[in-house]
């Protein structure tokens, strides 16, 4: 009976959003987030970005992950061809290890030309349903998710015809269209924020 009482609770928990229950974001929906610290010793609000910035996005990273580290040279691509289009980039590290020490090395041997958000507790990772590194979100000015998904459709080296998901939905708002193909499958390691 107490264990059927105390699931009754868990359900209703989730089903009213508690921070603790994962689940998947709401595509163009406002999903509000708190300013995380960066390593770049500032503390960024996710969909504010710059005065300039029109998009944000922002990737999950988990440090011993080899999918991540095959990203890295990709994301440091993307994020300097969409910076001059007004495209917002970060790295969110949720897991239980992260600490913005570790993490400014990170960023500095990986060469990104962004900061590492430390995501403590990993609240921004559950509020958005978060489980993998090199999940991507991408959200507007005003917080809403126009994206969701991997930042291509390979695990560790580019093929032919493989389709580049973060960069078409970049594209795509950029341009000022919905993205052509608004969620995708991310391939990366589960992340530790457990």
């Amino acid at each position: 009976m107490m264990l059927r009482n105390a699931l009754v609770r868990l359900v209703i928990a989730c089903a009213l959003g508690s921070a603790g229950c994962a689940h998947a974001p709401l595509l163009n929906t406002t999903v509000p987030t708190a300013a995380l610290p960066g390593t770049d010793g500032v503390a960024h609000s996710i969909y504010a970005g710059s005065p300039a910035g029109r998009f944000t996005a922002i990737v999950f990273f988990a440090q011993q992950c080899p999918c991540m580290a095959v990203h890295d040279a990709r994301l440091v691509e993307l994020a300097n061809l969409y910076r001059q289009r007004g495209v917002d980039f970060y790295v969110v590290d949720p897991e239980v290890d992260a600490s913005v020490e570790r993490d400014h090395a990170e960023a500095s041997r990986r060469g990104y030309p962004f900061p590492i958000l430390i995501d403590k507790g990993a609240a921004l990772a559950r509020r958005l349903g978060a489980e993998y590194a090199t999940e991507t979100f991408v959200f507007d000015r005003e917080g809403v998710v126009r994206y969701h998904g991997g930042i291509d459709s390979d695990k560790k080296t580019l093929h032919e015809g493989a389709r580049p998901y973060l960069h078409d939905a970049l594209e795509d708002l950029v341009l000022g269209r919905a993205p052509r193909l608004a969620e995708a499958k991310t391939l990366g390691c589960a992340l530790q924020i457990w």
